[in-house]
């Protein structure tokens, strides 16, 4: 979602669940308590990334902890999303310029960054469009508006136990589970045959997720 390395290490691709073995459906691997960043994440989800951050994660709360520490707890800037030179299916427009992305994710996550309206566009796993339209002072509008998003992490990534993930890791263990999709029946068809846990949302409340990894530290809006 996110770089602090150089484009080359910032491997977020799609091998992890190309690669994926079929794993068992979870049943509860949809969120639908609102706000979303206090739900409370499905019992599989919860083990798996606890397990891979190091730390006890039940909520979305606790998940952007964890990912801010492998940042060491600073916003992400524009210039540390994942970037990528020459065109993607997961872009965003401002004004006068379009980023690249090897993530959709990172398009949301510009859009706190900026102070203008962007247009975000990205494609299912089934190549299907999903564009998105924000700005500072306005709603959310995504199209199709029945859209959702997974968040997960691979059940198979080799991190010691206790240990924090570097941001190489993230990139392999979780960014191939960051998603679009134009329903909630397409998530749940792709959450089947991936080795991974996963949990789906709306795609519009997965915004408040993004803004919370990009806002600034205490120390930081300090200086």
């Amino acid at each position: 979602m996110y770089s602090r390395m150089s484009n080359q290490d910032c491997n977020c691709a799609d091998l992890a669940v190309d690669q994926a073995t079929e794993q068992t459906p979870e049943s509860d691997s949809w969120i639908t308590e609102r706000p979303v960043t206090t739900a409370e994440l499905p019992e599989a989800v919860a083990e798996n990334m606890s397990r891979f951050y190091g730390e006890s994660i039940n909520s979305f709360d606790d998940m952007i902890e964890a990912i801010r520490n492998v940042v060491e707890g600073d916003g992400i800037a524009v210039d540390e999303l994942c970037h990528v030179e020459g065109e993607t299916p997961h872009y965003a427009t401002t004004a006068d310029e379009t980023y690249y992305f090897r993530c959709f994710y990172d398009g949301i996550a510009l859009a706190h960054l900026v102070d203008e309206p962007v247009e975000v566009r990205t494609e299912t796993p089934t190549n299907e469009p999903i564009e998105m339209r924000m700005s500072p002072r306005s709603d959310v509008d995504v199209t199709p508006s029945d859209a959702v998003m997974s968040f997960g992490v691979a059940t198979d990534s080799d991190v010691p136990a206790g240990d924090v993930p570097t941001a190489q890791e993230v990139y392999g263990a979780v960014c191939p589970y960051v998603k679009a999709f134009r329903s909630r029946s397409d998530y749940e068809r792709w959450s089947e045959d991936v080795a991974a846990t996963t949990v789906g949302i709306p795609l519009e409340a997965g915004v408040p997720i993004a803004a919370a990894l990009t806002a600034a530290s205490p120390s930081e809006v300090g200086e």
